[in-house]
């Protein structure tokens, strides 16, 4: 009995971790739409790439049509492929002549048009690798490219696991999302442990309510908003009992504790939560396992 007990609250817990990752995830993406996040990170990078500070270079590579094309007239590209990049550079630094076909010295002698004679050295030992082959050249570009992007990437992984962290602070102090009250209650009420218990379980079989938006749910908000509405999470609120034993300064002291302890999980993110959730869910179905019929009966 003990030991099931402490699996549906540990089933609890973590499902109500993974419903504020999943919407603090979906704030974040909101916000990352509406500021053009991953687009100005973008267009950064390739600054950075090109050590192109006025944004003149930036600027033509980024109106190129093969990527221009790729997004509505007006909005910056948060994407770009490294093909794409690397075609564009070429027709910035050495435009297409119709007469002739481009060959690599003419983007040798294009490259001295870049601003920064460091970066027209590293490109011209790129050039100079591809031994006259444009095809090359243009794939020695995609592989700096892809590294760039690389490091870019991680470092922007960094920032928004930043924000979804203050953001999880935020809804767990807004929502009195205390780990405490709620291995508290969970643990003394066993219809709600229960229920809470066959909610998780219901999300791990259908993880489409979790870990994506439903298929009318196309704007990140209304995502948010779904997250919510088909989530029953009764262990949290202001208005729970719990809050009661906050009163007097112990009390709050261990309020704030269980809000730090949600909120360092929660910046762990969904994906980790939905994981360790599956885990947990099936070692609850599997039980214990059945005894050896090998081994003598005891008397």
């Amino acid at each position: 009995m003990a030991s099931s007990q402490v699996l549906e609250v540990s089933v609890g817990l973590i499902f109500i971790y993974l419903v504020v990752s999943t919407v603090c995830s979906g704030i974040k993406e909101l916000i990352a739409r509406a500021l053009d996040m991953r687009a100005n990170t973008l267009e950064k990078a390739i600054r950075n790439m090109l050590a192109d500070p006025g944004g003149s270079i930036t600027s033509k590579l980024i109106q190129n049509h093969l990527i221009a094309g790729t997004v509505e007239p007006g909005i910056k590209p948060p994407y770009i492929s490294s093909r794409n990049f690397a075609l564009a550079l070429f027709d910035v630094i050495a435009p297409t002549n119709a007469s002739q076909s481009r060959t690599v010295q003419d983007l040798k002698n294009g490259v001295g048009n870049l601003p920064d004679p460091r970066v027209s050295k590293a490109l011209l030992g790129l050039l100079d690798s591809a031994q006259q082959d444009v095809d090359l050249a243009r794939e020695r570009v995609e592989n700096w490219y892809d590294d760039t992007m690389e490091r870019v990437s991680g470092a922007y992984k960094r920032r928004a696991q930043v924000l979804i962290a203050v953001l999880g602070l935020g809804l767990c102090v807004g929502l009195n999302v205390d780990s405490l009250m709620i291995i508290r209650e969970l643990w003394n009420d066993e219809a709600l442990r229960t229920a809470v218990a066959a909610e998780a379980q219901k999300q791990v079989e259908t993880p489409e309510a979790t870990d994506k938006c439903p298929d009318n749910a196309k704007d990140p908000l209304n995502c948010v908003a779904a997250s919510i509405r088909t989530t029953n999470m009764p262990p949290i609120g202001w208005a729970r009992d719990g809050v009661r034993d906050a009163q007097g300064s112990s009390g709050w002291l261990r309020k704030l504790f269980g809000i730090l302890i949600s909120s360092v999980a929660v910046a762990m993110g969904a994906p980790f939560w939905f994981d360790l959730l599956n885990k947990i869910v099936n070692l609850r179905l599997t039980g214990s396992p059945p005894p050896d019929s090998r081994q003598p009966a005891s008397n």
